[in-house]
């Protein structure tokens, strides 16, 4: 049973992970939050979105609240935050996909500024495990919760969501003795904020 104010429903049987983010998220907020659910990801999921690319392992979700009325014939039913993901259980891990984070910078075609570029684009990440994928892509979808909520004061952008998700799977993975898959997570998140740091706004 999760220690999490939040119902957690676990269907991958990772009571370690829901431990842990308990605790990281220990100094937040989540009475907005009205469940957590992890499920596995379906053989259909896990289907490459473009031609060579790599199968996603991970789907995050975070549902904001829905109004009581919407545009439709019948109200619907208030609720709360919702976050829900998908995590691939095949034997296949370590495992790639493609996701977004920091990439160098490339121009966009925007009508009012001619010459705009963004850092913004699909990375390759490796999850050395199915755990560690959990934490990235919970991470993910709190970090959207946490800044639609004000309780982080960043943009609340799928980037920005990635590189949360890499410091807090750098996190679990340190703790699990798995040193080596640390640091090439992080070796990834400095690359980001060297990035980052051109001054370009993503």
């Amino acid at each position: 049973m999760s220690s999490l104010a939040v119902p957690v429903h676990d269907r991958t049987n990772v009571p370690t992970v829901i431990d842990f983010l308990h605790d990281r998220l220990s100094g937040y907020d989540t009475h907005l939050l009205d469940w957590i659910r992890i499920y596995p990801m379906t053989d259909q999921q896990h289907q490459p979105q473009l031609p060579g690319q790599h199968p996603p392992v991970t789907l995050s979700t975070c549902w904001p609240p829905r109004d009581t009325w919407l545009d439709c014939d019948e109200p619907q039913a208030r609720h709360k935050f919702r976050i829900k993901v998908n995590i691939w259980q095949g034997e296949d891990y370590p495992a790639m996909e493609n996701n977004w984070g920091r990439v160098p910078a490339r121009p966009i075609r925007r009508r009012s500024v001619p010459e705009r570029y963004t850092t913004r684009g699909l990375c390759e990440w490796n999850y050395p495990d199915r755990l560690s994928a959990t934490v990235h892509a919970l991470t993910r979808a709190l970090f959207l919760f946490l800044a639609q909520t004000h309780q982080i004061d960043l943009p609340p952008s799928n980037s920005n969501a990635s590189a949360l998700g890499h410091r807090w799977a750098i996190e679990w993975l340190r703790n699990n003795g798995q040193a080596t898959a640390a640091a090439a997570m992080s070796a990834q998140l400095v690359q980001w904020h060297l990035i980052q740091s051109n001054g370009l706004q993503g």
